[in-house]
């Protein structure tokens, strides 16, 4: 239940004490704020002054089973404690399930070349170009945690993450609730999500930066209640954390407004409006100065791959309907207690602040989705719903926490019109179902979170083959190069690895003349250029196609291997393909005529 004393400056509990029970509104809900800088809810008051529950539009709890589960939530760690260790859990039996997809393959190869580039001078490929976050931020800390622990260790870099992700989550739920079963459920809705579950064991960009931006939060919330040097000091850190998060992925910037958002209306519930403009100011100038330093010392390689890979992605062919089908399968549940929770708010009229407050964390949940049904994508559509869950289920956690009061008080209603249940089992009605929502939604994710992950071809037999095969010296067209890159990375030079994109080009040495995809793919292959060529026949399904069409036309290359793989698509197969070596030119030596005796 959220308490009704808040306990700070500005309390409820403490201004009940100072005006009679009747001026206090029957819509105010309880303040917010716990005592300055403090995560701990104040002591406990007298019944009177810190529970006048009728007054304020909230039920009163009876002792025995009223408080119980205030009690039972009251110790400080082990709930949350007990949420992060299931959450790990969850993301633990991914990590070891699946090899490299092929994000992971490409941000871990980047982060070697970086730290090659870095301490020993090594040449460093324009990556910057078409990578979604710059090369500088993400990829070394993933290359350093792979190489200490392998494919497994990056992974693990991601949970620890996440599992800050789940922490800030906690915090800023309390700072603005002042309810620890409040934060326990938006802990526990969150860190059983299936999308959690996902970023927590998958190796690229998102998990930092979702965690960016929910420390961020929690910071600007913290700096409401610090003194005047400390509250500048936070925001400042809060701008520097929002602008690292688009560094690490540029996308994340479609929720920094949120943040700011959230931190401005907080402060100007708690301080009114010069406070709130202030704050909202301070947050942004702090961001916005680095992002702009950043941007314009990235130069042109970071302006294009900012301006293709985000500012104007290109155009999907997946419907509307797909969009919403895959949001409401990863994250239904969170958007439905968001938008409930804030109904809730809005009923209760606190205030204008407030019910924006409520409207700004529950619409998040509903960004990503709006933003990919704009541009007809699912790509990434499972990772960054997961970013809009983090703040809708702040809400979410309100109302399962409210759900025992809101119970209790239909029940008084019913009762007063002379049917219904006693309040006291209304509030362990209401319990039962908080918590039965919660381990419902968890449940149900576990095989959502299945099915996304993994989903992609077992590469290990493929790349036995090739480790056989690897040659320094050759050139390699790959369907999937950042697997290979990935995998075989110190056998081949990156350079050699070309993709089955349509940006691959070869100069023919004839005409000196460049050409691009389809056609470089022809000529490169009359030319005998590559070694080998391996095709999946998946994301890159018509090139492949027009591939083996000039294999089978100009004979210059021979099938070696067919290794079958599965996704939920169905089945396919590697082919991996050899240059034939053209056969020498004979040497032809003449007999020596026999001469005849005499």
């Amino acid at each position: 239940m959220v308490r009704v004393g808040g306990g700070g400056r500005n309390g409820l509990s403490q201004r009940a004490s100072r005006k009679p029970a009747a001026s206090v509104r029957s819509d105010t809900l309880p303040d917010w704020r716990p005592a300055p800088g403090s995560f701990d809810l104040p002591a406990a008051e007298p019944a009177a002054a810190a529970y006048p529950v009728e007054k304020a539009g909230f039920e009163a709890q009876p002792a025995g089973s009223a408080r119980g589960l205030e009690r039972l939530l009251s110790v400080r760690f082990w709930p949350l404690a007990i949420v992060l260790a299931i959450q790990a859990a969850l993301s633990l039996r991914l990590v070891w399930s699946a090899t490299a997809f092929l994000d992971e393959g490409e941000y871990l190869t980047v982060g070697r070349l970086e730290l090659a580039h870095f301490l020993h001078h090594a040449p460093m490929p324009d990556v910057a170009t078409y990578l979604s976050g710059s090369p500088v931020v993400y990829p070394p800390l993933a290359a350093i945690a792979e190489d200490i622990g392998g494919l497994a260790g990056a992974r693990l870099l991601s949970l620890a993450f996440m599992l800050i992700t789940t922490i800030a989550l906690h915090g800023v739920t309390r700072r603005l609730l002042s309810s620890r079963p409040a934060a326990f459920y938006a802990a526990a809705l969150f860190a059983w999500l299936g999308s959690a579950e996902f970023l927590g064991a998958f190796a690229t960009y998102d998990a930092m930066a979702l965690m960016l931006l929910a420390v961020a939060t929690w910071l600007g919330v913290r700096a409401i209640d610090a003194d005047y040097g400390l509250r500048y000091a936070l925001l400042c850190a809060a701008g520097l954390a929002i602008a690292l998060a688009d560094a690490a992925k540029y996308a994340s910037a479609l929720f920094n407004p949120i943040v700011i958002v959230v931190v401005l209306l907080a402060a100007w519930r708690a301080d009114g409006r010069r406070t709130a403009l202030d704050v909202g100011g301070a947050m942004l100038l702090a961001a916005a100065v680095p992002l702009t330093v950043g941007y314009d010392l990235g130069g042109a390689s970071y302006r294009a791959g900012i301006t293709s890979t985000t500012l104007t992605r290109s155009q999907g062919t997946n419907s509307v309907q797909a969009v919403l089908d895959v949001s409401a399968n990863a994250t239904g549940i969170i958007a439905v207690l968001a938008v409930l929770g804030a109904i809730v708010i809005t009923v209760r009229r606190p205030g204008w602040a407030t019910v924006l407050l409520g409207w700004a964390l529950a619409g998040a949940e509903f960004l990503a989705p709006a933003e990919q049904a704009r541009i007809h994508t699912l790509t990434s559509l499972f990772k960054h719903v997961g970013y809009g869950a983090w703040f809708a289920c702040v809400i979410g956690g309100y109302l399962l926490a409210e759900l025992p009061g809101l119970l209790a008080r239909l029940s008084r209603t019913a009762r007063a019109a002379g049917a219904g249940t006693r309040p006291r089992w209304a509030l362990v009605t209401g319990g039962t179902v908080a918590v039965a929502v919660v381990l419902g939604a968890g449940a149900y994710d576990i095989p959502v979170a299945n099915g996304q992950y993994g989903d992609w071809a077992d590469s290990r037999p493929m790349i036995a083959e090739l480790t056989k095969l690897a040659k320094p010296s050759g050139y390699y067209l790959v369907e999937d190069p950042s697997v290979v890159t990935y995998y075989l990375g110190s056998k081949i030079p990156f350079s050699h690895i070309l993709p089955t994109y349509t940006s691959f080009n070869y100069t023919d040495p004839q005409t000196h003349k460049t050409l691009f995809s389809y056609a470089g793919f022809a000529d490169s292959i009359k030319h005998g250029y590559l070694s080998y060529i391996v095709l999946a026949f998946g994301d890159t399904f018509g090139e492949d196609q027009a591939i083996v069409q000039d294999i089978d036309t100009d004979h210059n290359y021979r099938l070696i291997d067919v290794i079958p793989y599965k996704t939920s698509y169905g089945m396919s197969q590697y082919k991996i393909w050899q240059r034939i070596p053209k056969p020498s030119r004979p040497v032809h030596h003449k007999r020596a005529r026999r001469r005849h005796p005499g």
